[in-house]
């Protein structure tokens, strides 16, 4: 196990260095002059020079790939503080949303899934394939809104917006974001479980188990969830790096002041660090959670040989 560590995270290098180094030809592609795209057109030619030189744009390309390369980034234009410190107070806002989200998402989902497909084509098994579908196919803008004035205008069981320092200041304005979200999660994850389970249901191994007696409980629990684990951790382990970013248009409606909200405004005021950053630490992340996710099928499932 640690010889394949090792070769995976050696092998994963070359990666994140390509994928830092084809990002930032890409911001300097489309943005050839990011000090006059944040600037605007009336500042004069020395407070375009002093931006540049804040922005580390005045150094040979070569040079500002290093910088960037190894997290050295300029402070955030907007912000006038280093990028890393403004992640680091906004990145908590935002797992505060979304890791309970996530984890209360996948529990329901498993369940529900393991539920219709144990009852295949009985009527239990229509009205949740009929809820998810339909959850699915709703707009989220239209649910936030929706929820915003169901629950928090007209029945004022929650705050409409905003957000507050504080644990249980927290959980009050994150309740009702927290509801709405696992509300849209929970459809195309039922959905892709169910057929997982399905699939493993029809296998003989179950039909076996069944007619030694075991019972319907004990087959799907002890035999067919660890079966269908392998999905389960692909879809789970590769969806954390993204928990950190946030969700945009969740945030912007509900005024949390999370990575989502600070992406968007970085990218309509053209704060390049910020959103360099956020894509570096993104890419980061996704690549070692892909070396986690062959470390645990090998866990899941013993028939995996890590080679």
């Amino acid at each position: 196990m640690a010889a394949y560590l090792v070769r995976k995270l050696l092998l994963t290098i070359p990666t994140i260095l390509g994928i830092v180094l084809i990002t930032f030809l890409l911001f300097r592609v489309v943005a050839r002059d990011p000090a006059r795209a944040y600037a605007g057109k009336e500042k004069s030619e020395a407070q375009l020079q002093a931006i540049r030189h804040e922005m580390w744009l005045d150094k040979p390309v070569w040079k500002q790939f290093l910088l960037t390369t190894v997290f050295q980034f300029p402070h955030s234009m907007r912000y006038k503080e280093s990028v890393w410190t403004l992640i680091a107070r906004k990145a908590p806002v935002s797992l505060a949303i979304q890791v309970p989200v996530f984890f209360i998402a996948l529990g329901l989902q498993l369940v529900l899934a393991l539920f219709t497909a144990s009852r295949r084509g009985q009527v239990p098994d229509y009205l949740v394939t009929f809820f998810t579908v339909l959850g699915m196919s709703v707009p989220p803008l239209s649910i936030y809104i929706a929820s915003q004035w169901l629950f928090g205008g007209y029945l004022r069981w929650f705050p409409v917006a905003g957000w507050s320092t504080g644990f249980f200041y927290a959980i009050h304005f994150a309740a009702l974001p927290i509801v709405v979200s696992v509300m849209m999660d929970i459809g195309w994850g039922t959905r892709f479980y169910r057929t997982t389970v399905l699939e493993e249901i029809s296998n003989d191994y179950v039909r076996t188990a069944r007619a030694k007696g075991v019972q319907g409980r004990e087959v799907l629990l002890t035999h067919v969830l660890r079966n269908v684990m392998i999905p389960v951790v692909t879809n789970t382990v590769v969806a954390l790096p993204f928990l950190i970013t946030g969700a945009l248009l969740l945030e912007r409606l509900f005024q949390i002041p999370g990575m989502g909200g600070m992406l968007v405004d970085a990218i309509h005021t053209q704060d390049e660090p910020v959103v360099m950053a956020i894509v570096y630490t993104t890419a980061v992340a996704y690549c070692l959670m892909l070396v986690m996710t062959d470390v645990l099928y090998a866990w899941v499932d013993p028939r995996v040989a890590l080679k």
